[in-house]
Order: structure tokens, then C-alpha cells, then sequence
């Protein structure tokens, strides 16, 4: 009992972290912040318990990489003399990243005496379950809602002047990177996990895919990207990673692949004929099908939004170190050019061309670097989980198509997993089945 305590404050501790709001009696700092700053405590402790104060090499240029970021906007904003000092500050959002990350990790590797992969996806999949249910309550109890928006700052006036539901700090494509992410990870441990899954678990990642799926496109489209990739690599998988007999059956994964198939659509038609306002919710999370089946035609309010909003730079140095603007220039007084009534910077919210607008290809690449690096250091330690990594990083970069999310924070877990990780137990303990959620 006490254990299941344990478990379930590290899973809302972990959602402080994955999805970081605000307490309306605390609102001088979000959650992220509060973990960071333990994180640096617990930085502290591991240090003293193993007598090394040391930095690995891998962070070391990850924080390089890192500086350039905030140098390159700096160049940009002094160049272009604009106030707008979105990304100067990237190596310090990085750091505080990095040092969250570190506090989760340490308390889930306190909690059940080791830290891996699997275990830090185990709480990532609670967290985002625990969010779509959250979020479910929100919307159709109202005694519910009052609670959260009393106590949780998360712009819900926005939100519901825009008619989007949410969670407690997963909103809008925040939580639809999130989500997408966890898909993938998913995906990844229920068709090629080095390690044996038992019937059980498997039936919980499918399970956990399709209610993930399904609530988490009604919160946020953004989703259905880590829906697709998932789905991708549970039919190709088969062909990358041959089925091994000591390990489990082709039969094993033409069920996961089927039953995950099976399962989406089955549950996703019973909620739409049986729930009104379910119903609507659906129509949204999944208009693009909608409108296929119905038109013939793929459409969303999204993609058309997208179309309208690709403006490409005129000018040779808008395309090598930006124009200095992030948000809408309409802030800045001194702005002489036109401006947009709302929106950002020349009426873009595509992710790539917000970045070549701030600080041009030249930041560009520093940012793609960032998640780039961070991906192949985690792939290079946990190499049996390598396309995890590299999936999630096709996530990362797909969703700048659409917004400027980035995903560095998902790679800070696992980068800090590696860090508290026993490089004893790590060579020396067989790997064990997964069984069971932590």
C-alpha cells in the first residue's frame, strides 16, 4: 500500500515536470521551476554519495550547443535592434530542463531502487492517462472544472473562449508534442522491446495507445502525429527487427498490431453513437478523417490555417540571421513595418518559419542541433532502444511543420536516467521481462 502511494506521487511529480503549470497561491514560478530547483539539490547529493563532481563530456557540448542558441538570438536582436528576447534565454530554459528532469529521475530511482528505460515510459504513459482523464472530468463535471481553475493557472479563459478542453497543465499543442512522444514510446515498447512483455502489459500499451489516441486528439490535433508514427512503426517493425523465438511469436505481434487497429476504431465508434457531446469531440480530434470519409476531400481548420500562414522571407538576410522577431511585431513600438492584428510575427505560427524569422537558418540549425544531439546521446546509451529516440526526434522535427514546440524537454528524462543509472548494475543485471507498470 504504501509503495502504491509512492508510485502515484511520483506519477503526479512526473506531471509537474511533463506538463508544468502554475498554483493560483504560487504564482511567481510553474511547477518546472519548483523541480528544477530540487533537482539542483538532488545534483548535490548524487555528487557527494559518489565523491565525483565531475560533468559528463555529453553535457558539457549539449550545453554548448545550447549557448549558441541564446548567442545566435543575440546577434539576431542586436543586429536587427529588436527587443524581443524570446530565445536569449534557450541555455538557461535548457539547464532548468535538464535540472527537472534530474529531480524526477532521482525520485523514481528512489522509489523502486533503479532507473531504466522502460520504467521512466511506464510514468510517462501514467502521466499522460492521468491527463486525459483529467481532462474528461474537467469537462463534463463543472464541480470538477471549478476545482482545477481555482487552484490552476493555465489560461482558461483562453481556452474555453476558443472551445478547447484540457487537462491540468496539457493544453493545445503543448500537450500534443507530449502526447505524440509517448505514442511513439509506446509503440516502441509493444512490438520491439529488447525486453520480453507479458501478455498483461501488452494489453496495457494497447490499451494505454488507444485511450491516449483518441482523448488526447480531442485535446489536442497535434496528436494524431505521434498516432501515425506509432502506428507506422508497429506495421514495419516486423521487417527492422525480426522476431526472436526465444523472445515471443509472430503471432505475438500480428495480435498487438490487429488488436491495437481493432481497438482504436472500435472504441472511438462506440463513443460516437453513444455520447452527444463525446461526439463532438471526436468530430473535432479527427475532422481531417471526417471529412475524408464524408467529402472525399482531406480538410481541417488547421491545414488551411497552415496554408494561409506559409510566408516566406523576401530578403537574403531574413533567410541567414532573421529579422529579430519571435512574437508579433505589433509589441515593439519602434516597428515601423506592417503588422498582424493577432498571431505572431508576419502572421506565421509555422514553427521552422518563426525560427528563420527570429535568428534565421543560422539559429535554425543550432535548435535542430540541440534536439539532434541530444537524441543520438540517448540512442548511444541505451542502444536497445535507439529507434525510441530517433522516432521521437522525427516527432520533434514533423511538429515544426505546424507549431514551434520543442521536444528537448522528453530527451532531458532519459538523458538523466543514463546519468543516475549504476554503471555496475548496468553491465552486470540480466534484463528482466516487463511484467507489469510501475
Amino acid at each position: 500500500m504504501f509503495k502504491t502511494l509512492k508510485i502515484i506521487l511520483t506519477v503526479l511529480v512526473t506531471s509537474f515536470y511533463f506538463f508544468p503549470f502554475t498554483f493560483s497561491f504560487l504564482p511567481v514560478t510553474n511547477t518546472k521551476n519548483l523541480l528544477a530547483a530540487l533537482g539542483l539539490v538532488f545534483v548535490v547529493f548524487e555528487m557527494i554519495r559518489r565523491r565525483d563532481i565531475s560533468a559528463p563530456n555529453e553535457l558539457l557540448v549539449l550545453l554548448l550547443i545550447s549557448s549558441m542558441v541564446s548567442i545566435t538570438s543575440i546577434i539576431s536582436i542586436t543586429y536587427n535592434e529588436t527587443p524581443d528576447t524570446t530565445y536569449v534565454s534557450y541555455i538557461r530554459s535548457a539547464i532548468i530542463w535538464l535540472s527537472g528532469a534530474f529531480s524526477v529521475c532521482y525520485i523514481i530511482r528512489g522509489v523502486h531502487g533503479r532507473i531504466d528505460v522502460s520504467l521512466v515510459v511506464h510514468y510517462l504513459i501514467g502521466v499522460c492517462l492521468f491527463q486525459c482523464v483529467s481532462a474528461m472530468l474537467i469537462t463534463f463535471i463543472p464541480t470538477v472544472q471549478a476545482f482545477v481553475d481555482s487552484y490552476v493557472m493555465q489560461s482558461q479563459d483562453f481556452l474555453k473562449d476558443v472551445n478547447r478542453i484540457y487537462g491540468i497543465g496539457a493544453s493545445l499543442d503543448v500537450a500534443g508534442i507530449r502526447f505524440s512522444a509517448v505514442l511513439v514510446a509506446i509503440a516502441i515498447l509493444l512490438v520491439s522491446s529488447p525486453q520480453r512483455v507479458s501478455i498483461g502489459m501488452s494489453t496495457f500499451y494497447t490499451l494505454s495507445f488507444v485511450v491516449i489516441t483518441i482523448i488526447g486528439n480531442m485535446i489536442a490535433r497535434t496528436t494524431i502525429i505521434g498516432t501515425g508514427i506509432g502506428l507506422a512503426w508497429i506495421l514495419v517493425s516486423p521487417f527492422i527487427y525480426p522476431t526472436k523465438k526465444e523472445k515471443e511469436s509472430p503471432v505475438g505481434k500480428g495480435v498487438a498490431i490487429l488488436g491495437t487497429l481493432a481497438s482504436l476504431i472500435a472504441v472511438s465508434v462506440f463513443l460516437y453513437n453513444t455520447f452527444p457531446d463525446v461526439k463532438e469531440l471526436l468530430r473535432f480530434g479527427f475532422e481531417g478523417f471526417f471529412s475524408l470519409f464524408e467529402t472525399g476531400e482531406w480538410h481541417t481548420d488547421s491545414t488551411d490555417k497552415l496554408e494561409s500562414m506559409i510566408v516566406w522571407p523576401e530578403e537574403l538576410r531574413t533567410w541567414i540571421i532573421g529579422d529579430g522577431y519571435f512574437e508579433n511585431s505589433r509589441n515593439d513600438p519602434n516597428y515601423l513595418g506592417s503588422t498582424t492584428d493577432d498571431g505572431f510575427y508576419m502572421g506565421t505560427d509555422i514553427g521552422y518559419l518563426r525560427f528563420i524569422y527570429y535568428f534565421g537558418i543560422a539559429g535554425l540549425i543550432w535548435m535542430i542541433a540541440v534536439v539532434a544531439y541530444s537524441a543520438y546521446v540517448c540512442a548511444n546509451y541505451f542502444k536497445d532502444f535507439s529507434w525510441l529516440f530517433a522516432l521521437a526526434l522525427f516527432v520533434g522535427l514533423i511538429v515544426w511543420l505546424k507549431v514551434s514546440s520543442d521536444i528537448f524537454f522528453f530527451f532531458c528524462l532519459f538523458l538523466c536516467a543514463a546519468a543516475l543509472q549504476e554503471k555496475q548494475a548496468v553491465e552486470s543485471e540480466p534484463t528482466p521481462e516487463i511484467s507489469e507498470a510501475p
